[in-house]
């Protein structure tokens, strides 16, 4: 079964809330495209604490999302681990340079998300990633931002779905 793979790191309640919108959004789009599709292409949406890295679930992703906090001017150090505990096994993997997934990201920062933004960039990259889907970058509160983390996570399903359908 396909699934859309969301790995996060959210430690506070407000950080909770963001995944959470996200999470909600990619299920209620995957509901929708998953009407359209044989049962065998439904897909799924995981949700992975980054704390808790695990490559062959990243290798098996139909689509990816990831979100981190930008701290000290850089991602997260728990989804630092993650890109690091994952990122030889995922990379040297024979089939994984020949296929790309939909991908896309959502940074909360409390001042600035310039570094975690340069970071997350040069890691989807060396993933080989295909960031289409976009990315969702701000500072303070989450609030005037919930239309575009739903959007982010509707169109990382539409992406998967333009691509099976």
């Amino acid at each position: 079964m396909p699934y859309l793979l969301v790995v996060h790191h959210s430690p506070t309640a407000k950080l909770r809330g963001i995944a959470e919108t996200v999470i909600h959004a990619a299920e209620g789009a995957a509901a929708e495209a998953n009407s359209t599709l044989p049962p065998e292409l439904h897909l799924e949406v995981r949700e992975r604490n980054a704390l808790e890295p695990d490559a062959g679930e990243l290798l098996g992703a139909s689509a990816l999302l990831f979100g981190t906090t930008a701290n000290f001017g850089y991602i997260s150090g728990a989804l630092k681990h993650y890109f690091d505990s994952t990122y030889m096994r995922v990379t040297t993997d024979g089939d994984y340079q020949a296929r790309t997934v939909p991908a896309g990201y959502w940074i909360r920062g409390g001042y600035d998300t310039t570094g975690a933004e340069k970071a997350m960039t040069a890691i989807t990259a060396g993933y080989g990633w295909n960031m289409a889907v976009g990315r969702v970058c701000f500072t303070g509160d989450p609030e005037p931002h919930t239309a575009e983390l739903r959007e982010l996570a509707e169109n990382t399903v539409g992406a998967w779905y333009a691509a099976v359908a």
